[in-house]
């Protein structure tokens, strides 16, 4: 595999990512059924579906922000990298599965801890693919100073995730509340970048 590395660069990966990430997100809306009455009703009927689609599509598109801000903290691309990012996209790539089931039994208690359960996953992969990254500039201080807050951050989120997987099974629509809530913090720090530049 160590071959292949010079024939990836970091644009490919991530155009590579971003096609999957768009093709995520047009899955998910394709799964939105419009309903057969039209009467009002019917459409207020609907909402869990609509309500789910929301929180994925926000949840994804955190994902694909900070997957671009993570791919140009990348050194180089090697195998290692190549398979970590794999591993994110395999498990964003189920969103949309998880989405229509819990869509489909209208946030029932086991879909939703199903649901829960792939974003503790996703966040797992997620912290792979740092991990990876992070350990290509170990001799970078100022970059490694930079981390310690985002590995912390990294680690309670993938815990609060952990939590809404068990309390789903109990009170589906404070999980769903709970970890959309815990995923503000990877859209807060990235503004707050900015306008420190």
């Amino acid at each position: 595999m160590s071959s292949s590395e010079g024939s990836f660069s970091k644009a490919r990966v991530e155009a590579f990512s971003d096609g999957v990430m768009a093709v995520i997100i047009t899955i998910m809306v394709l799964d939105l059924k419009a309903p057969r009455s039209a009467e009002p009703g019917a459409l207020l009927a609907v909402w869990p579906s609509f309500a789910i689609y929301l929180v994925s599509f926000f949840l994804t598109t955190i994902y694909w922000i900070n997957h671009h801000g993570l791919i140009t903290q990348a050194r180089r691309v090697t195998a290692g990298l190549l398979w970590a990012n794999s591993g994110v996209l395999f498990c964003a790539s189920l969103i949309p599965f998880a989405t229509a089931y819990v869509a489909q039994t209208r946030l029932a208690p086991f879909p939703t801890a199903v649901y829960a359960g792939l974003q503790c996953v996703c966040g797992v992969a997620f912290n792979l693919l740092f991990g990876t990254i992070v350990r290509q500039r170990e001799d970078d201080e100022a970059f490694r100073q930079r981390v310690k807050l985002r590995r912390r951050q990294n680690l309670v989120a993938v815990t609060v995730y952990g939590v809404s997987t068990v309390l789903a099974l109990f009170v589906p629509v404070v999980s769903v509340v709970l970890f959309s809530a815990v995923s503000l913090a990877y859209v807060v720090p990235t503004l707050l970048e900015g306008r420190r530049r």
